[in-house]
């Protein structure tokens, strides 16, 4: 088959997420079966036109705003071309939805991050997604969490299947830190939140002054956060590659996620993969990816964020117990199965892949 992917980003661009990692891996897996897979997104600085990288053709045009209305022309352009189309809505879509080769793929809805990242003007933003994806209603859409599908289905869509994220399995011993260690690992944004982490970080300091904390990432808030927060224990670690990142979270003890809304929340599941229970917020997304009280604790704000950490780490014995769920957990997700339910779900809806 020859299957068109539309995603403003791509996995190349240095703004890719999770998002990104999925549709890879998605596309790595189409690529294996023999099918043609072309990837349309927008330009990124020293980004090339076409690119062909993991046996994807990578085609880019526009920016994330005018991706979309470039998409739009080329999917329509190549319809004829193209045995399956599969539109990923980013808050907002390429509108596809009139296309009958085509299925939709929904990682989050936006809602909360228009106004957390353009302020409150950016409230009716909320409004277009939600009316934008009404279009979209009768078509066989495929989401990451049960989360998401709730959103959705209250939209008014009906043909929906769940095909969670998954992770990279990695075969290590781990020695964790004498004193207790907390990590953020996430993009340095309002959308998650990092303020929180570190503020659970200073309540925890108030019962259990040896501890420290390693965040990980950067972003539009690292500079306002290096200068606000200062202490000899808490440690602004940057990008980190891959391999220092597993080697940060296997000497660790807990991951902190205060994330205002999730699509899945991948990094959940690396930090469960090594034996870190997380305390992340009760929001849409980490719901599904924290089972709350056994790999970890979804909490409603900083005190409880703090109250938690310290009460699991006196309890030594409770500690290692979520530790060992943690790692249960994680192993039920794998990209193998992510792949194999995804092509399932393709096939309910009648392609022949």
């Amino acid at each position: 088959m020859r299957i068109l992917i539309l995603n403003r980003r791509d996995v190349r661009n240095p703004l890719g997420g999770g998002a990104e990692k999925y549709t890879l891996e998605v596309a790595r897996g189409l690529v294996e079966r023999g099918h043609e897979v072309v990837w349309f997104s927008s330009m990124f600085e020293g980004a090339k036109t076409v690119e062909d990288y993991m046996g994807i053709r990578f085609i880019r045009r526009g920016g994330e705003l005018t991706t979309h209305v470039h998409g739009l022309a080329y999917a329509v352009a190549n319809r004829r071309r193209f045995d399956l189309i599969i539109e990923e809505f980013n808050g907002i879509g390429y509108m596809t939805f009139f296309l009958k080769k085509s299925v939709l793929l929904v990682h989050q809805l936006y809602q909360e991050f228009w106004t957390a990242e353009m302020g409150g003007w950016a409230f009716f933003m909320k409004w277009v997604e939600k009316f934008l994806l009404r279009f979209y209603r009768h078509k066989f859409t495929i989401t990451v969490s049960p989360s998401t599908r709730e959103d959705l289905e209250a939209l008014g869509f009906g043909n929906i299947r769940v095909v969670e994220n998954g992770i990279d399995p990695v075969d290590v011993r781990c020695r964790k830190n004498d004193r207790l260690t907390l990590i953020y690992l996430g993009r340095l944004r309002k959308t998650k939140n990092p303020e929180d982490a570190i503020r659970i970080f200073f309540k925890v300091k108030e019962r259990i002054p040896e501890v420290q904390m390693w965040v990980m990432g950067t972003g539009p808030l690292e500079e306002y956060l290096r200068s606000r927060y200062s202490h000899s224990d808490l440690h602004f670690l940057g990008f980190v590659s891959e391999e220092e990142k597993y080697s940060r979270l296997c000497r660790g003890h807990f991951l902190t996620v205060p994330s205002i809304r999730e699509g899945w929340g991948i990094v959940v599941i690396e930090a469960n993969m090594l034996g870190l229970p997380v305390i992340g917020y009760r929001v849409k997304g980490l719901k599904d990816s924290i089972r709350d009280g056994y790999s970890g604790y979804l909490v409603d704000g900083v005190d409880e964020g703090a109250r938690r950490i310290v009460e699991l780490w006196n309890d030594r014995e409770r500690y290692m117990e979520m530790s060992r769920n943690a790692k249960e957990w994680a192993s039920r997700f794998t990209w193998d199965r992510t792949r194999e339910k995804f092509i399932g779900a393709l096939r309910e809806a009648g392609f022949e892949v």
